[in-house]
Protein backbone atom coordinates (compact mmCIF):
# COMPACT_ATOMS: atom_id res chain seq x y z
CA UNK A 1 0.00 0.00 0.00
CA UNK A 2 3.01 2.37 0.76
CA UNK A 3 3.81 2.42 -2.53
CA UNK A 4 0.82 4.17 -4.19
CA UNK A 5 -1.38 7.38 -3.19
CA UNK A 6 -4.53 7.06 -1.15
CA UNK A 7 -6.21 8.26 -4.67
CA UNK A 8 -5.84 5.64 -6.51
CA UNK A 9 -7.49 3.30 -3.36
CA UNK A 10 -10.55 5.53 -3.34
CA UNK A 11 -14.24 3.92 -4.41
CA UNK A 12 -14.84 5.84 -7.23
CA UNK A 13 -18.33 4.64 -6.99
CA UNK A 14 -18.74 7.01 -4.09
CA UNK A 15 -15.90 9.56 -3.90
CA UNK A 16 -15.94 10.69 -8.12
CA UNK A 17 -18.40 12.99 -9.63
CA UNK A 18 -19.39 13.42 -13.46
CA UNK A 19 -22.21 14.84 -15.70
CA UNK A 20 -24.76 12.16 -16.23
CA UNK A 21 -25.51 12.95 -19.64
CA UNK A 22 -28.79 10.85 -21.13
CA UNK A 23 -28.70 8.69 -18.10
CA UNK A 24 -30.69 11.93 -16.49
CA UNK A 25 -33.63 12.14 -19.08
CA UNK A 26 -35.24 9.11 -17.47
CA UNK A 27 -36.08 11.64 -14.46
CA UNK A 28 -37.15 14.12 -16.45
CA UNK A 29 -39.31 12.40 -18.50
CA UNK A 30 -40.87 10.23 -15.28
CA UNK A 31 -40.70 14.02 -13.22
CA UNK A 32 -42.97 15.40 -15.92
CA UNK A 33 -45.34 12.78 -16.11
CA UNK A 34 -46.10 12.35 -12.52
CA UNK A 35 -46.11 16.14 -12.28
CA UNK A 36 -49.06 15.65 -14.85
CA UNK A 37 -47.58 18.54 -17.27
CA UNK A 38 -47.21 15.29 -19.57
CA UNK A 39 -48.19 12.72 -20.65
CA UNK A 40 -47.16 9.55 -22.62
CA UNK A 41 -48.74 9.66 -25.39
CA UNK A 42 -47.64 13.73 -26.08
CA UNK A 43 -45.82 14.05 -29.03
CA UNK A 44 -42.47 16.82 -28.65
CA UNK A 45 -41.34 18.41 -31.78
CA UNK A 46 -37.59 18.48 -32.26
CA UNK A 47 -36.65 20.58 -35.03
CA UNK A 48 -35.07 18.54 -36.91
CA UNK A 49 -31.99 18.57 -34.69
CA UNK A 50 -31.18 22.03 -34.04
CA UNK A 51 -33.02 24.14 -31.47
CA UNK A 52 -31.95 27.63 -29.95
CA UNK A 53 -31.95 28.43 -26.83
CA UNK A 54 -31.31 32.70 -26.55
CA UNK A 55 -27.36 32.37 -28.00
CA UNK A 56 -27.31 28.81 -27.38
CA UNK A 57 -27.90 26.10 -30.03
CA UNK A 58 -28.94 22.67 -28.71
CA UNK A 59 -28.09 19.36 -31.29
CA UNK A 60 -29.37 15.98 -31.64
CA UNK A 61 -26.85 13.33 -32.88
CA UNK A 62 -29.45 12.69 -35.52
CA UNK A 63 -32.29 14.91 -36.33
CA UNK A 64 -35.74 14.08 -35.17
CA UNK A 65 -39.17 15.82 -36.72
CA UNK A 66 -42.33 14.68 -34.16
CA UNK A 67 -41.40 12.15 -31.38
CA UNK A 68 -43.51 10.45 -28.67
CA UNK A 69 -42.26 10.73 -24.91
CA UNK A 70 -41.14 6.93 -25.40
CA UNK A 71 -39.31 8.18 -28.46
CA UNK A 72 -37.41 10.51 -26.64
CA UNK A 73 -35.66 7.64 -24.52
CA UNK A 74 -35.63 5.38 -27.27
CA UNK A 75 -33.50 7.66 -29.33
CA UNK A 76 -32.38 9.68 -26.88
CA UNK A 77 -33.14 13.41 -28.21
CA UNK A 78 -31.75 16.41 -26.25
CA UNK A 79 -34.19 18.78 -27.74
CA UNK A 80 -37.44 17.02 -26.87
CA UNK A 81 -35.33 16.29 -23.52
CA UNK A 82 -34.92 20.19 -22.69
CA UNK A 83 -38.45 20.61 -24.22
CA UNK A 84 -39.62 17.98 -21.55
CA UNK A 85 -38.04 19.71 -18.85
CA UNK A 86 -38.98 23.57 -19.65
CA UNK A 87 -42.83 22.31 -19.66
CA UNK A 88 -41.90 20.87 -15.79
CA UNK A 89 -40.17 24.11 -14.89
CA UNK A 90 -37.07 25.18 -12.85
CA UNK A 91 -38.28 24.56 -9.64
CA UNK A 92 -40.39 21.26 -10.02
CA UNK A 93 -37.16 19.63 -11.67
CA UNK A 94 -34.92 20.71 -8.79
CA UNK A 95 -37.66 19.21 -6.10
CA UNK A 96 -37.75 15.77 -8.36
CA UNK A 97 -33.68 14.99 -9.06
CA UNK A 98 -33.52 15.82 -5.19
CA UNK A 99 -36.38 13.50 -4.25
CA UNK A 100 -34.23 10.92 -6.55
CA UNK A 101 -31.26 11.34 -4.38
CA UNK A 102 -29.01 13.90 -6.98
CA UNK A 103 -27.47 16.68 -4.93
CA UNK A 104 -27.00 15.07 -2.05
CA UNK A 105 -25.29 11.92 -0.11
CA UNK A 106 -26.90 8.86 -0.16
CA UNK A 107 -25.54 7.95 3.31
CA UNK A 108 -24.17 4.27 2.09
CA UNK A 109 -22.38 2.96 4.40
CA UNK A 110 -18.82 3.46 2.33
CA UNK A 111 -16.07 5.80 3.34
CA UNK A 112 -15.42 9.10 1.45
CA UNK A 113 -18.80 9.83 -0.08
CA UNK A 114 -19.48 13.21 -1.94
CA UNK A 115 -23.31 14.68 -3.19
CA UNK A 116 -22.93 15.80 -6.20
CA UNK A 117 -23.51 18.93 -7.70
CA UNK A 118 -26.93 20.82 -8.50
CA UNK A 119 -27.00 24.57 -8.11
CA UNK A 120 -30.48 26.11 -7.09
CA UNK A 121 -33.45 26.91 -9.96
CA UNK A 122 -32.92 30.15 -8.83
CA UNK A 123 -29.80 30.51 -10.59
CA UNK A 124 -30.77 28.49 -13.53
CA UNK A 125 -31.34 30.51 -16.46
CA UNK A 126 -33.55 28.76 -19.94
CA UNK A 127 -30.35 27.48 -21.22
CA UNK A 128 -29.31 26.09 -17.61
CA UNK A 129 -32.71 24.45 -17.36
CA UNK A 130 -32.32 22.33 -20.81
CA UNK A 131 -28.88 21.52 -20.05
CA UNK A 132 -29.66 19.73 -16.81
CA UNK A 133 -32.27 18.46 -18.98
CA UNK A 134 -30.29 16.34 -21.27
CA UNK A 135 -27.66 15.57 -18.36
CA UNK A 136 -25.14 18.18 -18.12
CA UNK A 137 -24.34 20.73 -15.85
CA UNK A 138 -25.09 18.90 -12.82
CA UNK A 139 -22.75 16.25 -11.69
CA UNK A 140 -23.77 12.85 -9.59
CA UNK A 141 -21.46 9.61 -8.34
CA UNK A 142 -22.15 5.96 -9.62
CA UNK A 143 -23.51 4.83 -6.22
CA UNK A 144 -26.30 8.22 -6.79
CA UNK A 145 -27.36 6.64 -10.42
CA UNK A 146 -27.61 3.54 -9.66
CA UNK A 147 -29.79 4.47 -6.34
CA UNK A 148 -31.77 6.41 -8.41
CA UNK A 149 -32.53 3.57 -10.92
CA UNK A 150 -33.23 1.33 -8.24
CA UNK A 151 -36.55 3.80 -7.39
CA UNK A 152 -37.61 3.19 -10.90
CA UNK A 153 -36.83 -0.50 -10.57
CA UNK A 154 -38.50 -0.71 -7.44
CA UNK A 155 -42.05 0.92 -8.36
CA UNK A 156 -41.04 4.80 -7.34
CA UNK A 157 -40.02 4.10 -4.12
CA UNK A 158 -36.55 4.91 -2.69
CA UNK A 159 -34.53 3.06 -0.76
CA UNK A 160 -31.56 3.60 1.52
CA UNK A 161 -28.66 1.81 0.16
CA UNK A 162 -26.17 -0.06 2.06
CA UNK A 163 -23.33 -2.39 1.67
CA UNK A 164 -23.08 -4.09 5.50
CA UNK A 165 -26.27 -5.59 6.94
CA UNK A 166 -25.23 -7.12 10.34
CA UNK A 167 -22.11 -7.39 12.18
CA UNK A 168 -21.20 -9.76 15.20
CA UNK A 169 -18.37 -9.96 17.71
CA UNK A 170 -16.98 -13.16 18.49
CA UNK A 171 -19.48 -14.40 20.72
CA UNK A 172 -21.89 -14.04 17.67
CA UNK A 173 -23.73 -11.55 19.52
CA UNK A 174 -25.25 -8.80 16.96
CA UNK A 175 -23.17 -5.10 16.76
CA UNK A 176 -25.28 -4.03 14.23
CA UNK A 177 -28.06 -4.80 12.27
CA UNK A 178 -29.53 -3.28 9.16
CA UNK A 179 -32.61 -4.07 6.97
CA UNK A 180 -34.37 -2.51 3.83
CA UNK A 181 -35.73 0.61 4.55
CA UNK A 182 -37.92 2.97 2.24
CA UNK A 183 -36.55 6.52 2.43
CA UNK A 184 -39.87 7.30 0.70
CA UNK A 185 -42.24 7.29 -2.71
CA UNK A 186 -41.14 9.60 -5.29
CA UNK A 187 -43.31 8.47 -8.16
CA UNK A 188 -46.74 6.42 -8.35
CA UNK A 189 -46.24 3.40 -9.16
CA UNK A 190 -47.42 3.43 -12.82
CA UNK A 191 -45.43 5.86 -13.55
CA UNK A 192 -42.32 4.04 -12.82
CA UNK A 193 -43.96 0.66 -14.62
CA UNK A 194 -44.54 3.30 -17.27
CA UNK A 195 -40.74 4.59 -17.67
CA UNK A 196 -39.27 0.87 -17.33
CA UNK A 197 -41.19 -0.01 -20.47
CA UNK A 198 -40.00 3.12 -22.01
CA UNK A 199 -36.37 1.79 -20.68
CA UNK A 200 -36.99 -1.55 -22.67
CA UNK A 201 -37.07 0.47 -25.50
CA UNK A 202 -33.54 1.65 -25.59
CA UNK A 203 -32.47 -2.23 -25.48
CA UNK A 204 -34.54 -2.85 -28.83
CA UNK A 205 -33.22 -2.65 -32.61
CA UNK A 206 -34.11 1.27 -32.44
CA UNK A 207 -32.62 2.49 -29.14
CA UNK A 208 -29.11 3.41 -28.48
CA UNK A 209 -28.41 0.02 -26.32
CA UNK A 210 -28.77 -3.30 -28.19
CA UNK A 211 -25.77 -4.64 -27.10
CA UNK A 212 -27.27 -4.39 -23.39
CA UNK A 213 -30.03 -7.31 -24.32
CA UNK A 214 -29.94 -10.82 -23.15
CA UNK A 215 -31.67 -14.10 -24.53
CA UNK A 216 -35.05 -14.39 -22.98
CA UNK A 217 -34.72 -11.36 -20.31
CA UNK A 218 -36.46 -8.29 -20.45
CA UNK A 219 -33.85 -5.25 -19.68
CA UNK A 220 -34.08 -1.92 -19.08
CA UNK A 221 -31.42 0.99 -19.05
CA UNK A 222 -30.13 3.45 -20.53
CA UNK A 223 -27.01 4.57 -22.29
CA UNK A 224 -25.01 7.85 -21.50
CA UNK A 225 -22.08 9.78 -23.44
CA UNK A 226 -20.71 12.74 -22.17
CA UNK A 227 -18.40 15.20 -22.39
CA UNK A 228 -15.62 15.87 -19.80
CA UNK A 229 -15.06 19.53 -18.93
CA UNK A 230 -11.12 20.51 -18.89
CA UNK A 231 -9.86 23.88 -17.94
CA UNK A 232 -13.61 25.36 -17.45
CA UNK A 233 -14.71 23.68 -21.39
CA UNK A 234 -16.45 20.52 -22.42
CA UNK A 235 -13.79 18.40 -24.49
CA UNK A 236 -13.80 16.66 -27.72
CA UNK A 237 -11.52 14.18 -26.68
CA UNK A 238 -12.38 13.36 -23.42
CA UNK A 239 -15.89 11.24 -22.09
CA UNK A 240 -17.19 9.23 -20.09
CA UNK A 241 -19.41 6.74 -21.29
CA UNK A 242 -22.56 4.81 -19.28
CA UNK A 243 -25.21 2.61 -18.99
CA UNK A 244 -27.69 2.22 -16.30
CA UNK A 245 -29.99 -0.43 -15.88
CA UNK A 246 -32.07 -2.82 -14.04
CA UNK A 247 -33.34 -6.70 -14.49
CA UNK A 248 -35.63 -8.37 -15.29
CA UNK A 249 -37.53 -5.48 -16.16
CA UNK A 250 -40.74 -7.26 -14.99
CA UNK A 251 -39.90 -7.93 -11.74
CA UNK A 252 -35.92 -6.40 -11.39
CA UNK A 253 -33.23 -8.28 -8.92
CA UNK A 254 -30.43 -6.15 -9.95
CA UNK A 255 -29.97 -3.13 -10.66
CA UNK A 256 -26.13 -2.22 -12.30
CA UNK A 257 -24.51 1.06 -13.06
CA UNK A 258 -21.33 0.70 -15.65
CA UNK A 259 -19.29 4.00 -16.04
CA UNK A 260 -16.27 3.78 -18.41
CA UNK A 261 -13.94 7.00 -17.62
CA UNK A 262 -12.42 8.24 -20.82
CA UNK A 263 -12.97 5.21 -22.86
CA UNK A 264 -10.50 4.81 -26.20
CA UNK A 265 -11.60 4.26 -29.56
CA UNK A 266 -15.23 4.43 -29.07
CA UNK A 267 -17.06 6.57 -26.36
CA UNK A 268 -20.78 6.46 -27.23
CA UNK A 269 -22.25 4.40 -24.28
CA UNK A 270 -24.04 1.64 -26.14
CA UNK A 271 -20.93 0.57 -27.54
CA UNK A 272 -18.31 0.83 -23.93
CA UNK A 273 -20.65 0.66 -21.49
CA UNK A 274 -23.52 -1.34 -22.02
CA UNK A 275 -21.63 -4.90 -23.45
CA UNK A 276 -20.30 -4.25 -20.21
CA UNK A 277 -22.88 -4.10 -18.15
CA UNK A 278 -24.52 -7.71 -20.31
CA UNK A 279 -21.30 -9.62 -19.28
CA UNK A 280 -22.21 -8.68 -15.25
CA UNK A 281 -26.13 -9.13 -15.85
CA UNK A 282 -25.19 -12.24 -17.43
CA UNK A 283 -23.12 -13.89 -13.88
CA UNK A 284 -24.99 -12.08 -11.94
CA UNK A 285 -28.15 -13.69 -12.78
CA UNK A 286 -26.62 -17.36 -12.93
CA UNK A 287 -25.28 -16.63 -9.64
CA UNK A 288 -29.22 -15.65 -8.80
CA UNK A 289 -30.03 -18.85 -9.96
CA UNK A 290 -32.52 -16.92 -12.24
CA UNK A 291 -33.34 -18.97 -15.21
CA UNK A 292 -32.24 -17.65 -18.65
CA UNK A 293 -33.12 -19.84 -21.41
CA UNK A 294 -30.22 -21.53 -23.54
CA UNK A 295 -28.80 -19.11 -26.36
CA UNK A 296 -28.76 -20.44 -29.65
CA UNK A 297 -25.42 -21.08 -31.99
CA UNK A 298 -27.58 -19.06 -34.57
CA UNK A 299 -28.23 -16.28 -32.02
CA UNK A 300 -24.22 -16.28 -30.88
CA UNK A 301 -23.43 -15.50 -34.48
CA UNK A 302 -26.26 -12.88 -34.74
CA UNK A 303 -24.86 -11.37 -31.21
CA UNK A 304 -21.53 -10.51 -33.08
CA UNK A 305 -22.31 -9.56 -36.15
CA UNK A 306 -24.66 -7.01 -34.20
CA UNK A 307 -22.14 -5.74 -31.84
CA UNK A 308 -19.69 -5.54 -34.50
CA UNK A 309 -21.40 -3.86 -37.48
CA UNK A 310 -24.46 -1.82 -36.00
CA UNK A 311 -23.96 2.11 -35.84
CA UNK A 312 -24.62 2.98 -32.77
CA UNK A 313 -25.48 6.71 -32.40
CA UNK A 314 -26.46 8.84 -29.49
CA UNK A 315 -26.54 11.98 -28.76
CA UNK A 316 -24.66 13.55 -25.72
Amino acid sequence: YSSYQPGARRNRAVTDTFEPGSTMKPFVVAAAIDAGVVRPTDRFDCENGKMKIGGWTIHDHHPHKVLSVPEIIEVSSDICSAKTGAVLGADRLYDYLKSFGFARPTDVDLPGEVGGRLSAPSQWKPINLANISFGQGVTATTMQMASAFGTLANGGTRMLPYVVSKITDLDGDVLHYRVPEAEGKVLKPEIARAMSGMLELVIGPNGTAETASIAGVRVAGKTGTAQKVVDGRYSKSNWVSSFVGYLPAEDPRLVIAVNIDEPREHHYGGVVAAPVFKRIAEASLDYLHVHRPPVLEEEKKAEGKKSKDRPFDEPL
